[in-house]
Formats: structure tokens, C-alpha cells, sequence
């Protein structure tokens, strides 16, 4: 690496050649100010606050966007730069309101700061300052007051550069420059959040925290989100026993990059929901009744008990995704030490969770040849594992190919090439390519082990596996998987639907939502003797059980998890935050029925130190796209293997009545599901609605267009309702191949699962758009 020396305020320091001044400072805890530049956009040059003196340079220059030369001597304090500062930020609030006091910003605004620091305490100007429009719309997310904007562009430069979504512009000239979208509409994707956090002063505010603390009222916990498998660190704020807001974490380089979502940073007012269940609950002759936790405890340690004694193949037990890598190991641990052998995590579509062979970091995406997606891509089960994705392919040239994907495409900013077969994508692959990542959605176990094998062998492979779940890897790591002749999730279900399953526990999932056939769900739990279902909520899975426990989320609850790059992360409880009084963890659920059946169980410092690091971190001892698990036929809703998408023959007649076949798959969306997201009403504007997404030919045929409503109904059931889907709100997408209708999975209201996976269905009941609904008396 190529140093250079530079001396900052009589400081000498080494930094490789290129390093900004501004970069250079912080290395001895210098501090130069900064509007317009972010470490991870690089410099704009836009703002002139960072102005410092050079020796043998005649005018002061910005420290953003000089870089450090050999010798260079730096002052950053001197007159001189704090006179041109002291002038930047005189015209800065030229215009910009003395609103403070109920500013959002207030406490933590870098102008505030500066001009506490830099500024000269008066105004020179007698001229009245310009007015702009206060509290304006943006989106679902955001609020913009433009006169407190100072026109840094740190926010449209995040959705060019780091996005790629280009939504946010900088609109007219001069005084009159506004922050707007490009097209008029509402600000809209997965990460605009980020934007209030980038924005260095009150403009850009979340409509979930205005006017709700300021900083010093809050209590600050960094944690691990569990909204998704990436596993981003994060700050919870609370303030009055309930959670504010949550933060990015500076410096987080390895797994968020610095970044949030918007199901991350915004699904955290459920925990105080009305809802919430705050009780345990037995069924008893079809009614609830409150139940303490020592006789709830004794009930479903009898039952286990029972069951065991009479043939331990009558008992299983379903979760781990959405528990810590410490519950779920004492779920594995206490049922197999009474000889139960009924165990999985998979309650939805995904088979695997470990990559196996070849397992990548997600910092090592900006370092590979080509990344390659199949199955569903990361857009929506791992949203800032697909930034880490734009920015390979945007900053590093990185080239991306995804396999028959019925995705939106990226945005045009992301070169990014849609092949049809794993055969094209081994040919759109960059010549000698040495580092490939595969990023696989683990749910066709056919299609992710033919994609590795048909990689160049002399090529490094990195794969990775998106979770449906959050701690997917970790619960498949902590032994939530069939061992010795036990059932997996299918064939657990497929025993109980015949009535031989006796006891079913399931913790942290709602298989009634996300397996892929609810009918089959919904007979099998009907069938359960004793069904023990432990969530925060009454999900559609807890309503069916025999005995509901009312678990902690998690923000209320301390242990670790494991993120889809195997990462293990701290989570930890949010200091302050009120949980309902008879609520308990799921460790502390299990610790109480370790005690009813007499199952000794590890020391705390035993479990963290010992078991957790040696599981999570063991060899991998099967590798990707392995059916060493899969007792059922591998699912069939991800791209086709090395076949070309098929196009299904149309029937004759009048294809509104819906003679046209289609194949249903599904695809996720961050703020789908029936748990945390339902029952969060501030995401009311995000959640989405269903929807139907089909192509250009088959709208066609069907006489359908964009924003048409349309029922879709399972050919084999023309009379069963349970197997329709009402009002789907028609999207005509240039991916999606003929013959195809892709629905949204997880929507409590509308289950796409109603269907069995690869279903054949078929629409009725169009309803156009512009058609008026007359209302016509009796």
C-alpha cells in the first residue's frame, strides 16, 4: 500500500495515498465539518463548510475533495478557515427559520452545531426571509420542510448512488431550490428512512418520530434487527417504555454498511399493541380461558409426557427461525432429551439454510467477478443484503445475472441481465471470472444444486442463502432438523392430518400463513390432541391451538442469532421498554418446561460460551442444495432449472370467464405476514395490497389492464371458496413470462398458500378500473 505522510493541526499521520483530508482527520479525532459529504457517497463538493487552510496554497480548500499528498500540512482550526466557515454559515441561515425549539432535529442537527461552533451569533441581513412550504408530504415514510432544507442533496445523492432509485431531485434554482420527486408521486421503496438519518438537518423527518423526544430523553440499546436474516446492528431508542425509533450504527461496515431498511427501522409499535396476547390461554369446549403459567406449563408437560410414554413418533415440535440461536437450542435440547425426534424450522417454503461448501460474508459481495440470483433475490427477503448487491453492480462493476426471475427489474441505474436458464447464466457469466457469488432463496433444492455444479470449477464459489426467517441458519445450526428416523414439518403435518400426532409445539411460526398448503395446515392443527402455539399475537395458527403462550419480541429479550452469513450477533433487550406483565421469553418458556418434564438443562455461561459459539461456527456437513432433509418433493414456485419458462396452452371461449390456465408462484414482500407487521398500525401506508402480477400476453388475453381488480380461483375447486382469492389488484410486469401469475405470500387478509405450490389457476370476475359502481335500490 502506497503511504503518505500529512501533518493535521501538528499531528503527523500516515494514510494510504488518495485518503480525503476529511477522512484523514478522523484519524486523530479531528473533526471537519461536513454538510454535503458521507463517508460511504464520497465527496460532492456542494456545501463549503469543510474549509481548511493548506500550507502553500493560496485560497482556503475543501476538505471533502482534497485528497492528502506527501507532506502536506493541514490546519483545520486556524482564522482563516474558521473566518470562511463563519461566512458559509451566514448564508445558510440566510433563509433557514429559527425553529428549534420544535424542530425534530433539535439536540443532534449538525447546522445547530455549527453554528453554536462557527457562526457568528447575528444576522448581517435586514432583508425578511424567504418562506417555503412546511410539513410536506413525501411519501408514507417522510415529511420535508423545505425552508429548514439547506440543499446538501445528501438525500438525492443516497437514492442515486447508493439506491438506485433516482426518485428524489433537486427542483428549479437558487433560492427557490426544493427537494422533490422526479415524477410528482409519493416517495416510495425500501429504504427511505435512511434519508432522515443523512439528513444533516430538520428537512427530512420521520413521520413515525415527530415531535416525540428529543435525544436526551431517550434510553439508546444497540441490538441486532431481526426483521429479516442479514442481521443489521442497530440502536433502539426508548423513552416512557416504549420504543421511539431505531438507528443505523456507524461503522457497521461488515453486515448493514451502515444502512436500514424500512421494515427494520419502522416496525417497532406493536410492541404495546391492544392485541398483544398478555395471558396464557386454554381452549376449553371451544372457549379461551385464562390460565397462570404453572398450570399452563403442567399442561403441556403432561401432554408431552403422555404422548412420549405412549410412542414418542406421536410428538414434534415446529420453530427456531424467528427465536434466538438460545432458544432454539433448548427447544432442540429438551424435547430430544425425551426422545423426541419430531423437530424442524421450515414452516414455510424454504429447505435449507446453510450454504454449505464455499460460505461468503456479505462484505465479500464487493470483491467477487459476478453475482449470480436464483430463486427469489434479496430485493425483499434481505433488503440490505440487496444494497450490498447495487452497490457491486453500480460502484464496483461487479457483473449481475439473475435466473429466471418474475421480479420487478432493478432499477435502470443497476446493470443487471435477466436470463431465462442456469445453462444462460453459466454463458453471461465475465471471462476467467475467479470469485462468483450465488445468492439462493433455499427453496428449490433442484435448482440451487444445479446452478453450483454447472460453475466453472476452477472458479472460487461464495453462496449464500436468504432466510425466510430471521434466524434460520441459526436454528438449522442449533439442531432444529429431523434426526434419526424423525418427521420433518411436511410429514409432520401429513401425520397429524391423519390423526397420528398427539402433542404439536410450535414457537415463533405461523405455518397457517406460510406453508405452502393452508388446507393441509388448517386439518393437521384441527387433528392435534394438545397444540401449543407460543407468539405475540393471535396469529391464524395460534387461533387454532389447545393452549396459547404469550412469548416476548425482540426487542424485550437478550441472547444471540445467526445471520445468513453465519455471522453470530448480540441481541439484546431494549433498556425501558414496558412488555406486558405474564409475557415471557421463549427461553424462559422453555426453561419452565425443562423444569415440568425434569430435563436438566446447560449453565447460561455453559450455553453462550460453549454450545452456541461451537454449533454456529461447526462444519458445514452437507452441502448446497442438498436433499438430505428434504422428505417431501422439492417446492417448484422458483425459476426452472435449465429449461426455459414454459408457456401454458389457453383454452377456448371467452377468456374473461377465466378459460386462460396460470401458474401460480409466490413472492415475498418485507411488510407481508400476520405478526409483528399486521399489527403495527403506523405501516398501514406500506403494507401491500394484493395483487396479481402477470404479463403483457395474458392480460391481453384476459382483457385485463393495470389497476383492473380480478379474483383468481383454483381451476380443481371452481366451487370451493376456501380456494379463491378475491380483489387482486391487477400489475402488468414486463418480467413475467406467459402463463405465469405471480401473488404475494404472507398477506393475512388474501393467503396466497390457499393454493398448493405450482397450483393451476384460473381468473374471473374482472373489474375495470374506470368502471363506476352505481348503487341500485331494492
Amino acid at each position: 500500500m502506497d503511504l503518505v505522510t500529512v501533518t493535521i493541526d501538528g499531528v503527523q499521520v500516515q494514510v494510504p495515498k488518495g485518503t480525503l483530508l476529511v477522512e484523514a482527520a478522523k484519524l486523530i479525532k479531528r473533526e471537519i465539518p461536513v454538510y454535503c459529504y458521507h463517508t460511504k457517497m464520497g465527496p460532492a463538493g456542494l456545501c463549503r463548510i469543510c474549509l481548511v487552510e493548506v500550507e502553500g496554497m493560496p485560497k482556503l480548500q475543501i476538505g471533502c475533495n482534497t485528497a492528502c499528498t506527501d507532506g502536506m500540512v493541514v490546519h483545520t482550526q486556524s482564522a482563516n478557515a474558521a473566518e470562511g466557515r463563519r461566512s458559509v454559515l451566514e448564508f445558510y441561515l440566510k433563509n433557514h427559520p429559527l425553529d428549534c425549539p420544535i424542530c425534530d432535529k433539535g439536540g443532534e442537527c449538525d447546522l445547530q452545531d455549527y453554528s453554536m461552533a462557527y457562526g457568528q451569533g447575528f444576522s448581517s441581513s435586514v432583508d425578511p426571509k424567504v418562506p417555503k412550504p412546511k410539513a410536506v408530504d413525501l411519501g408514507p415514510t417522510i415529511v420535508l420542510d423545505e425552508e429548514r432544507c439547506v440543499v446538501c442533496q445528501r438525500c438525492v445523492r443516497f437514492d442515486d448512488i447508493i439506491v438506485g432509485e433516482r426518485q428524489l431531485v433537486l427542483k428549479d434554482r437558487g433560492v427557490k431550490n426544493i427537494i422533490a420527486t422526479a415524477t410528482g408521486e409519493a416517495y416510495r421503496h425500501n429504504f427511505t428512512g435512511n434519508v432522515t438519518e443523512l439528513c444533516p438537518v430538520g428537512a427530512l423527518t420521520s413521520k413515525q418520530y415527530r415531535f416525540k423526544a428529543r435525544p436526551w430523553d431517550l434510553r439508546r440499546t444497540t441490538t441486532s434487527c431481526t426483521q429479516c436474516s442479514v442481521g443489521c446492528q442497530m440502536h433502539v431508542d426508548v423513552r416512557h417504555g416504549k420504543a421511539q425509533r431505531t438507528m443505523t450504527v456507524t461503522n457497521d461496515d461488515a453486515i448493514s454498511d451502515w444502512w436500514l431498511c424500512d421494515r427494520g427501522r419502522y416496525n417497532i409499535n406493536f410492541y404495546d399493541h391492544p392485541r398483544r396476547i398478555t395471558q396464557p390461554l386454554y381452549k376449553q369446549n371451544g372457549e379461551w380461558i385464562q390460565v397462570g403459567w404453572d398450570d399452563a406449563l403442567q399442561m403441556w408437560a403432561t401432554a408431552i409426557a403422555q404422548g412420549v410414554k405412549a410412542n414418542p413418533k406421536t410428538v414434534g415440535a415446529i420453530g427456531g427461525g424467528r427465536l434466538t440461536n438460545e432458544e432454539a437450542y433448548l427447544l432442540s435440547h429438551v424435547f430430544r432429551a425425551k426422545g423426541v425426534q419430531n423437530l424442524d424450522w421450515r414452516a414455510g417454503r424454504q429447505r435449507q439454510a446453510r450454504p454449505g461448501r464455499g460460505a461468503g460474508k456479505l462484505i465479500d459481495l464487493e470483491n467477487v467477478n459476478a453475482i449470480v440470483l436464483i430463486g427469489e433475490s434479496p430485493a425483499e427477503r434481505a433488503p440490505i443484503m440487496d444494497l450490498r448487491v447495487r452497490k457491486a453492480a453500480f460502484q464496483k462493476n461487479v457483473k449481475l445475472i439473475r435466473v429466471g426471475s418474475y421480479e420487478q427489474p432493478y432499477p435502470p441505474p443497476i446493470p443487471c441481465q435477466d436470463v431465462a436458464t442456469v445453462d444462460d447464466a453459466v454463458n453471461a457469466l465475465p471471462q476467467n471470472a475467479q470469485r462468483i457469488a450465488v445468492i439462493w432463496d433455499g427453496v428449490d433444492l433442484t435448482l440451487g444444486k444445479t446452478m453450483i455444479e454447472a460453475l466453472p470449477q476452477n472458479a472460487q464459489v461464495l453462496t449464500y442463502i436468504t432466510g425466510e426467517q430471521p434466524n434460520a441458519r441459526g436454528a438449522e445450526a442449533m439442531g432444529m432438523l429431523p434426526q434419526q428416523g424423525g418427521m420433518d414439518t411436511s410429514a409432520m403435518l401429513a401425520a397429524a392430518s391423519e390423526g397420528n400426532l398427539a402433542v404439536l409445539s410450535i414457537l415463533g411460526a405461523n405455518p397457517m400463513l406460510h406453508y405452502p398448503d393452508a388446507q393441509l395446515v388448517r386439518k393437521a392443527l384441527e387433528n392435534v390432541p394438545f397444540l401449543v402455539v407460543s407468539d405475540l399475537f393471535m396469529t391464524d395458527t395460534a387461533q387454532l391451538a389447545t393452549l396459547v403462550l404469550p412469548a416476548k419480541g425482540a426487542f424485550e429479550k437478550s441472547g444471540t442469532t445467526t445471520n445468513l452469513a453465519g455471522d453470530v450477533l448480540p441481541v439484546n433487550a431494549a433498556k425501558s421498554l414496558e412488555s406486558p406483565e405474564s409475557a415471557l421469553t421463549d427461553l424462559e418458556i422453555l426453561v419452565g418446561l425443562a423444569q415440568q418434564l425434569g430435563v436438566d438443562l446447560p449453565s447460561v455461561e455453559e450455553l453462550d460460551r460453549t454450545v452456541i459459539t461451537r454449533l454456529a461456527n461447526a462444519p458445514e456437513t452437507f452441502t448446497f442444495g442438498d436433499d438430505r432433509y428434504a422428505r417431501v418433493a422439492s417446492p417448484t414456485l422458483g425459476a426452472p432449472s435449465t429449461q426455459p419458462r414454459p408457456e401454458v396452452s389457453k383454452g377456448q371461449g371467452d377468456t374473461r370467464q377465466g378459460d386462460t390456465a396460470l401458474r401460480v408462484v409466490l413472492q415475498s414482500r418485507i411488510f407481508a405476514g400476520g405478526g409483528t407487521s399486521a399489527h403495527d398500525d403506523r405501516l398501514a401506508d406500506l403494507r401491500p395490497l394484493p395483487e396479481a402480477a402477470i404479463s403483457a400476453q395474458d392480460a391481453a388475453d384476459l382483457g385485463v389492464s393495470t389497476g383492473d381488480y380480478i379474483d383468481v380461483v383454483l381451476r380443481a375447486a371452481q366451487d370451493d371458496r376456501s380456494r379463491t382469492i378475491h380483489d387482486l389488484l391487477v400489475e402488468i410486469r414486463s418480467s413475467m413470462p406467459r402463463g405465469v401469475v405471480a401473488l404475494i405470500d404472507g398477506l393475512p387478509d388474501d393467503p396466497a398458500n390457499c393454493f398448493p405450490e405450482g397450483a393451476s389457476v384460473q381468473v374471473s370476475n374482472v373489474r375495470k378500473a374506470h368502471t363506476t359502481m352505481v348503487e341500485v335500490a331494492p
